[in-house]
């Protein structure tokens, strides 16, 4: 039994739960068509979130009370659309949380999972570690599961089939709902698991940039291929030692005029490469219906135009500076998420919205940057930080996705572990049996 000190059993439980988070989801998917929509993934999730919450009451954390506040005024705008929008008149209490509440509990579940973290890791370090990468090989190794499970047939196709577009191969997800959402989710465990392999065991960086690759083009996300090339390519530049560039010009040379070749090769081979992916009618269409726009935005600029106009027309301003939540927006269109999480989270919850997802990006930049010169992993999660930022704009489902808010909190975490300073220290921390270090 580890020992712990007064008042801890909360993070006992979730350091044994919490490696199980992604499959829950897995799980809910593959028993939707058997055991109906219970919300399996929901429940044991809501569990985590109450484990959290109870562990940072007992240690008398500050920030729940800012997150309280955030969650208040994010309630307030959505409850006077219920109050007010006769069409919403007729819907319980109790529907109208569970519409309302989860999203804005999605939003708020990184910075709620961060601040339990950092106290977890000043208390515990070295069962936080090992916490880490069970957390990361057991999701990792679900992922690569599901996927390879959906080339064989079973789950779902990434995409449905869209009208004008004959595309051959519509992508796998196996049994996860959202093929965005799994994406990033790929994006953050498997960085861990490159920093993790690098430079210490470089097969085994090899084998996971091939498995990443390959899991990011079977589901067929933008995002997903171009981040994790990205994440493969700049990892061991980011872990580099100080002198290496000095050391090693002239490799380095030869290694980017070769990368810049291989660019050049893709470019030019494009149209068939991404025919043989599947991807090119979905992308002609794309640029013909909206030129440039369309291939990155996927029409999520339109959605935004409409949203807007939409609710400028039926909202005062008031109204909208604290947001109208979702069944405001549902009551006019029936597609009422932008897919962009900042105008997302600004139509939905307003100002509340606005400051999570500046608090929540700008909390995590700051502490990478912080830990700059000072921790190994802080320049590789500050790449991987501005990786999703982008994705936010651009395909969304990181600040409001129900999968990525625990291993996206937990691997900034680890940018304060003192354990990951030395490669002895770290490859002892999987060892550790539980979070039994000290007595805090």
């Amino acid at each position: 039994m580890p020992r712990l000190a007064a008042g801890s059993w909360p993070a006992f439980l979730l350091f044994y739960l919490a490696p199980w988070f992604l499959l829950t989801d897995s799980i809910s998917g593959a028993l939707q068509h058997t055991a109906g929509e219970l919300p399996w993934s929901l429940m044991f999730k809501g569990l985590l979130l109450g484990l959290l919450i109870w562990q940072l009451i007992l240690w008398r954390n500050k920030n729940l009370l800012l997150l309280l506040g955030l969650l208040l005024l994010g309630l307030s705008g959505p409850v006077y659309s219920y109050l007010t929008i006769p069409a919403l008149s007729g819907q319980t209490v109790l529907h109208f949380i569970a519409r309302e509440l989860p999203l804005l509990l999605k939003a708020l579940a990184p910075l709620l999972a961060f601040s339990f973290l950092l106290q977890f890791c000043r208390r515990y370090p070295l069962a936080l570690l090992a916490m880490t990468d069970r957390l990361m090989l057991l999701s990792y190794s679900i992922v690569v599961l599901n996927l390879t499970l959906g080339l064989l047939g079973f789950g779902y196709t990434a995409y449905q089939p869209m009208d004008n577009v004959a595309q051959p191969f519509l992508g796998v997800k196996g049994f996860f709902y959202s093929t965005n959402e799994l994406a990033v989710v790929l994006l953050v465990v498997s960085c861990w698991l490159l920093w993790r392999s690098w430079p210490a065991n470089k097969m085994r960086y090899l084998l996971v940039s091939l498995l990443t690759v390959g899991c990011a083009g079977l589901l067929l996300t933008k995002t997903g291929l171009l981040g994790s090339l990205l994440l493969v390519t700049m990892i061991p530049f980011l872990t580099a030692k100080p002198g290496f560039y000095r050391q090693f010009k002239r490799p380095l040379l030869t290694g980017l005029l070769l990368t810049l070749c291989s660019l050049l090769l893709l470019i030019w081979y494009a149209e068939p490469l991404l025919r043989a992916a599947g991807l090119y009618d979905k992308l002609a269409y794309a640029y013909q219906q909206r030129g440039v726009a369309g291939i990155l935005l996927s029409s999520r600029d339109l959605y935004l135009s409409v949203i807007w106009q939409q609710t400028e027309q039926h909202y005062q301003l008031l109204h909208r500076v604290f947001g109208v939540g979702i069944a405001g927006v549902s009551v006019l269109l029936k597609k009422y998420f932008i897919e962009i999480d900042l105008f997302d989270l600004l139509v939905f919850y307003g100002l509340a919205g606005g400051l999570i997802f500046s608090l929540t990006f700008g909390r995590f930049f700051y502490s990478c940057y912080r830990q700059l010169g000072s921790h190994p992993l802080a320049s590789t999660v500050l790449l991987l930080n501005l990786l999703l930022l982008g994705v936010a704009m651009l395909a969304g489902h990181v600040i409001t996705s129900g999968m990525l808010w625990l291993p996206w909190a937990v691997l900034n975490a680890a940018v304060f572990n003192p354990y990951l300073l030395t490669p002895t220290t770290a490859a002892n921390a999987t060892m550790a049996r539980g979070p039994d270090e000290r007595s805090a």
